[in-house]
């Protein structure tokens, strides 16, 4: 039994302990004054003399990293637990863009220690129009898994929307138009998650 698979989890790039971040979200007030007319110069009385408030919110987009058994029940393996040496894990990296805009050119990168883990080939996997915001994780999970409604990739450089380069230590799987690894681009519409899901074994 691997002691704790806290600390195995943990030489990926993104570890459990960020299973519970949340977006944050910023909101600045800017205030605009202005004398708005067809000539100032002239008596006239179209002039705006204050503008309306001009509200303009900002939000961050988090990112989270989730793993599950490798049993297509969806079963979540929760920080700090055991796992059996040899044994497959599923792990989906996924955004939430709970916003009303497009968020566009989206570029992750996830990077595996190939001392603790090995990549388990042709298991890269994606979805970013069915899922809705803030949908539970067993149908993050579903829609982005080979057995539900995820769509299979090429692990090749190039060809997809994502990658796998096992070449190099450590293993680096990009998801984007990432600039090492130049995949097609990933936009997340409206309302909807982007997810994707790879396999890889203990060692």
């Amino acid at each position: 039994m691997r002691p704790n698979l806290k600390t195995q989890l943990v030489c990926s790039m993104f570890s459990l302990y960020l299973l519970s971040a949340s977006s944050l979200v910023w909101s600045a007030t800017n205030i605009g004054r202005a004398n708005l007319g067809a000539d100032p110069t002239l008596s006239d009385t179209d002039y705006i003399t204050d503008s309306a408030t001009l509200t303009i919110t900002s939000t961050t987009l988090a990112v989270v990293k989730k793993a599950f058994l490798d049993d297509n029940t969806g079963t979540e393996i929760v920080s700090g637990s055991s796992v059996v040496k040899g044994s497959i894990v599923k792990f989906i990296i996924y955004i939430d863009n709970s916003t009303s805009t497009q968020s566009s050119d989206i570029r992750l990168e996830d990077q595996l220690n190939d001392t603790d883990f090995t990549y388990q080939t042709g298991s890269l996997t994606w979805n970013n129009n069915t899922t809705n915001s803030a949908a539970s994780v067993a149908t993050i999970f579903n829609d982005t898994n080979a057995s539900g409604s995820g769509i299979s990739l090429s692990d090749a450089i190039n060809a997809d929307v994502a990658s796998a380069n096992v070449a190099v230590s450590p293993d680096l799987i990009t998801m984007g138009a990432h600039t090492g690894q130049t995949n097609g681009m990933v936009n997340i519409p409206a309302g909807k998650i982007v997810s994707f899901m790879f396999r890889a074994r203990i060692n």
